[in-house]
């Protein structure tokens, strides 16, 4: 293999020296290859810029009963979702509600929890799909809703479903909602999750934490602080999670192989055609000459 420029002078000019036809082929080919490969653009699909900083939309996912309604009704400081205490799950399709909050324009979309009894796993996942759809042009933050204490090694399969449903890059957007905050002792908090193996592995694959007191609406400092958190959050992420980015997940992996096949085989057009359309061919020409004759 020729590393450096130097390396592949002196074996162009071995090969001229030689007459080696074959191996002045292979030494062309080799270069044409790294040259391609190195110009070849990623193909999976990557967050959106942030285009206006005056709206952010939530998603509020965990499972059943945790708070996710009464969270969503926190952030907009008004009772718009339908919460309470029932045998059976409030929300059961994918919803959305919208406030003024701190002059910025929030969307919260409240979705069904995961295991909901009252919908089958297509029913589930139609309404997954229809969160990203009503989050357009795309979702800056996955509020994964906890109750404070009560976190169980289901919660831990619940952030594979989600990786599983939105795909691996979705972690990059979620935040954990820790509800009951009137329950802890905030100071303790971290403390708390630096002691629990579980909580704290789960917690470091998302983008940290935030802790809600549901029952006091008029709390709005509790809001701020999630908001100014999702906003460093998009602002690392160099934007937000896309509807392009959830089909990209739902693919399997026979489709994402033929749609990275196919981007292969149109970028190794383009790349000859550019080649061709640069190609000095009168220069080559008079190079190529004493090579005609072999």
């Amino acid at each position: 293999m020729i590393e450096s420029k130097h390396e592949r002078s002196q074996a162009y000019g071995r090969v001229v020296q030689q007459n080696d036809r074959r191996q002045w082929l292979r030494i062309c080919v080799t270069d044409l290859s790294m040259q391609f490969f190195l110009s070849l653009p990623v193909q999976t699909p990557v967050a959106a810029p942030q285009q206006n900083n005056d709206n952010i939309n939530i998603v509020l996912l965990g499972k059943t009963g945790v708070g996710k309604s009464s969270s969503g009704n926190t952030i907009l400081r008004e009772n718009r979702f339908t919460c309470g205490r029932s045998l059976s799950a409030f929300t059961s399709i994918s919803s959305v509600e919208r406030s003024l909050i701190d002059r910025r324009s929030v969307s919260v979309i409240d979705t069904p929890g995961f295991f909901c009894t009252n919908l089958s796993h297509e029913e589930l996942s139609r309404e997954f799909a229809r969160s990203v759809f009503l989050s357009a042009p795309g979702v800056h933050a996955f509020l994964f809703v906890v109750p404070f204490g009560r976190f169980t090694k289901q919660e831990e399969d619940i952030l594979k479903k989600v990786k599983g449903v939105f795909g691996k890059d979705v972690l990059k957007h979620v935040i954990i909602l820790f509800t009951y905050g009137d329950e802890c002792i905030r100071e303790r908090i971290q403390t708390e999750i630096d002691g629990n193996e579980v909580v704290r592995k789960v917690v470091q694959s998302c983008q940290g934490y935030h802790v809600f007191n549901n029952k006091d609406l008029n709390d709005r400092q509790q809001v701020t602080d999630l908001l100014q958190t999702i906003d460093r959050m998009t602002e690392r992420n160099q934007g937000y999670y896309t509807n392009e980015m959830y089909e990209w997940a739902q693919k399997t992996t026979w489709e994402k192989f033929w749609k990275i096949l196919k981007d292969f085989f149109y970028a190794v057009i383009d790349f000859f055609q550019n080649l061709a359309n640069s190609f000095d061919n009168s220069h080559w020409r008079q190079r190529m000459t004493p090579y005609m004759r072999l």
